[in-house]
């Protein structure tokens, strides 16, 4: 498979992931897929839902294996992953095998800001949202460093972010 038929954007919840995808699927033509909203699709229910019903664990499965389903498929796509599925080791060695890999983040404070208006972040749930997220940013960024790429987010506007992605992308094709 090409890799640039697929690039996959990671990142910690409210490092913009779903809406960068989106725009850089429109601005290239590339259909765009949210890993998280998949899920929903496939289990007729949130992922709040599916973790307070079955656990993480069961949703890490699922998540793997849709991820797997939608690497394989022959398309351009733009795929918007789950802040924790580029943990998963096997999810990371199809990632890096079959696409570009793109880390989004900001700072906490930032980040903070962005899932506060959020209701459904179950991770965040009734929980200390800074310390939840530097927890989160420790244990991840080191195998969020293993992206193709890395753009914080924190002081770019919408559009500078769009932009550098692109190029960066181009310099690959």
């Amino acid at each position: 498979m090409n890799k640039k038929k697929i690039i996959a954007i990671v990142g910690l919840m409210g490092a913009g992931k779903s809406s960068v995808g989106l725009r850089l699927a429109q601005n290239l033509k590339y259909y765009f897929i949210d890993s998280d909203q998949e899920i929903e699709d496939n289990e007729h229910r949130s992922i709040a839902d599916i973790f307070a019903q079955d656990g993480e664990k069961y949703f890490r499965e699922i998540e793997a294996k849709i991820i797997q389903d939608i690497v394989s498929r022959d398309e351009e796509i733009i795929l918007s992953l789950g802040g924790g599925a580029y943990l998963n080791h096997e999810t990371r060695m199809v990632l890096k095998e079959n696409a570009t890999v793109v880390w989004l983040h900001a700072s906490i404070e930032e980040t903070i800001k962005r899932v506060s208006s959020k209701l459904s972040r179950p991770l965040l749930n009734n929980k200390n949202k800074r310390q939840v997220l530097e927890d989160l940013a420790r244990i991840r960024y080191p195998i969020y460093q293993e992206a193709d790429f890395e753009f914080d987010t924190t002081n770019l506007t919408f559009d500078e972010l769009i932009d550098k992605i692109i190029n960066k992308i181009k310099t690959i094709s």
